[in-house]
């Protein structure tokens, strides 16, 4: 494989970087607005408009999967390009509200598998065709992709009030003119064709794990980040869905300004991905970084607990925006930093597709589970208090794995001292 010039490994990056921008746009253009549908539809229970996100959750989990498989055989050029555009389609539909609230899930279900096809695919191709260190670059550039497109999502909406249609406008335009940059200009900016019969570079690039059983080391750690991945977006993503609801309920703050407040949440996740690239330049296991993230999360986790139904939103509000960085970075690690750092010894979409595919599970809990659980309560507070115990739980889980890592690397040194 030839090597590509700085500027064509720019323009790759670049590209993927809006491609998926666009798509958390078009994910979140309804979680985004749900206290606002709420209202428009006339639904009382919250579990109802949570469960249309958990739709797209679990169509995209499961997809995260099967594509963290089959992505290598994708012509990416075109399976791309239709999969963004099949999303902006759906936002267009929703857009025109011609749809009843009842049939909106299964909407947001082909959303969910449209967009399944991204991440795993976005991952393999940056990891054959960028050069060591455009691929530390492209870690960066694709964690903010999160952040920056949740940002857009819920200013955009918080901008439009309670015009919430045009949020669903706006994410078709911004998927629809990057599915078409994406088609037009992918063939520039790679020297792999885009074809289900161009797999040659698989061998190139993954000769250690092509035909072999995966490492062990990275089977392990599988199994134990797909277990942090579950938590790490049923709080992320449960953040982004209820905080409006919560300052509504529990501070009695008008629908406008939480909306505008939670803009905080998205705003802070940007700098969870500085933190979680700054952290892993001085802490290379993975299980000490992730212990870290929920450690910290957990103490503003606790801040909100405490501080539910008193007059102090202000001081919830900068604790919920501290989780949220800490959530960021943590899915930072578990669907970017991992798959790619681990290039060399496994498919990174392979990689990213599985522990994606964790994480929407988590999210797919959190929207429907975190509804199920204030309407129980009637209550935010024991909803907060829950996730404080299971990221606790995390914590203590990351750490025991970190010193056994640890013992292992001291025991391994020493056999090659006394060999």
């Amino acid at each position: 494989m030839d090597k590509l010039s700085k500027s064509k490994q720019m323009l790759l990056i670049i590209l993927a970087w809006a491609l998926y921008t666009s798509a958390y746009v078009g994910r979140y253009s309804y979680t985004a607005n749900i206290e606002v549908i709420k209202n428009f539809y006339q639904i009382t229970s919250d579990a109802q408009v949570g469960a249309i996100g958990s739709f797209f959750f679990f169509s995209y989990g499961i997809g995260q999967v099967v594509n963290g498989f089959l992505c290598k055989y994708y012509n990416v050029k075109y399976v791309l390009s239709i999969a963004v555009i099949v999303s902006a389609i759906v936002n267009f539909v929703l857009f025109l509200c011609i749809v009843p609230f009842e049939y909106i899930q299964y909407l947001w279900l082909v959303n969910g598998i449209s967009q399944s096809f991204l991440w795993t695919s976005l991952l393999l191709t940056l990891s054959k065709n960028l050069d060591a260190k455009y691929i530390k670059i492209s870690i960066v550039a694709m964690a903010t992709t999160v952040s920056i497109g949740t940002l857009f999502a819920y200013g955009f909406s918080a901008i439009i009030g309670e015009n919430f249609k045009y949020s669903f406008l706006f994410a078709s335009i911004f998927m629809f003119v990057v599915g078409v940059l994406w088609f037009a200009l992918f063939d520039k900016c790679t020297n792999r064709v885009a074809n289900a019969d161009a797999i040659e570079d698989e061998e190139e690039l993954s000769k250690k794990s092509k035909g072999k059983k995966m490492d062990n080391s990275v089977v392990k750690l599988l199994i134990l980040f797909a277990v942090i991945a579950i938590m790490v977006n049923f709080v992320k993503d449960g953040l982004m869905a209820w905080v409006p609801s919560v300052l509504i309920k529990s501070f009695d703050l008008p629908a406008s300004v939480s909306k505008v407040l939670t803009i905080v949440l998205p705003i802070c996740a940007v700098f969870g991905t500085t933190f979680i690239v700054a952290l892993n330049k001085k802490i290379k296991d993975y299980s000490a970084l992730a212990g870290i993230t929920f450690l910290i999360a957990s103490i503003f986790l606790g801040i909100v607990s405490l501080l539910f139904n008193t007059k102090l939103w202000l001081v919830v509000l900068i604790a919920l925006g501290c989780t949220s960085m800490m959530m960021s970075a943590a899915n930072n690690l578990v669907t970017n930093i991992i798959p790619l750092s681990l290039r060399d010894k496994a498919n990174s979409g392979f990689l990213g597709g599985i522990l994606d595919g964790f994480c929407y599970l988590g999210s797919a809990l959190s929207t429907v589970g975190m509804g199920a659980l204030n309407d129980y309560f009637s209550d935010w507070t024991p909803v907060f208090i829950i996730l404080l115990v299971l990221s606790a739980l995390i914590v203590v889980i990351c750490f025991v794995s970190a010193i056994v890592n640890k013992l292992k690397y001291k025991k391994t040194l020493n056999q090659k001292v006394e060999g």
